[in-house]
């Protein structure tokens, strides 16, 4: 205490300065105080005492402006118009299905189409990673659409038919 007792006001008015209200400036103090009398053995010299506590003072000050950076009021309003990352309910099972219908295709096939189409690949880096000739890599992805397109045409034709016979009883 007979440290921290004549630099006390000086402290006090510091804090007050850098947090601009009384009630934040005696939490930054008392958090100050508590950071520098825990590690007041590791002060190496006393006449240092009232820059080390300043210091602290300061330090912390700029974590808790860092850390409110990423914090924000909630407004229920703008909550309801944030876009939500979750699939629909119904995302799952055509997924599914088109995994399954891609498992049915030859492999040269499925393999060029998931290259290019779910992992973004260019039409040049399949051919040098199945290799042969670019067109033949279109080939062999207008080929797996075509196939694909068929198959999902006739699931939904089939689903449409078991509605209409539902929907008929």
């Amino acid at each position: 205490m007979e440290l921290y007792t004549p630099c006390y006001a000086a402290f006090y008015r510091y804090c007050r300065g850098i947090t601009g209200n009384s009630d934040d400036a005696w939490d930054l103090a008392g958090e100050t105080i508590l950071v520098v009398f825990e590690n007041l053995n590791n002060l190496r010299k006393k006449d240092s005492f009232k820059a080390y506590l300043f210091g602290v003072a300061r330090r912390l000050r700029l974590s808790h402006n860092r850390r409110r950076k990423f914090k924000a009021d909630y407004i229920e309003g703008e909550a309801d118009l944030i876009i939500s990352s979750d699939p629909l309910p119904d995302f799952h099972p055509d997924i599914e299905l088109l995994y399954e219908y891609l498992n049915h295709l030859p492999l040269k096939q499925k393999e060029a189409f998931l290259l290019f189409e779910f992992s973004g690949f260019s039409i040049k880096e399949i051919q040098k990673l199945q290799g042969g000739t670019a067109s033949g890599v279109k080939t062999r992805l207008k080929r797996a659409r075509e196939q694909l397109q068929l198959w999902l045409d006739d699931e939904n034709d089939y689903l449409k038919d078991e509605i209409g016979k539902e929907g008929s009883k």
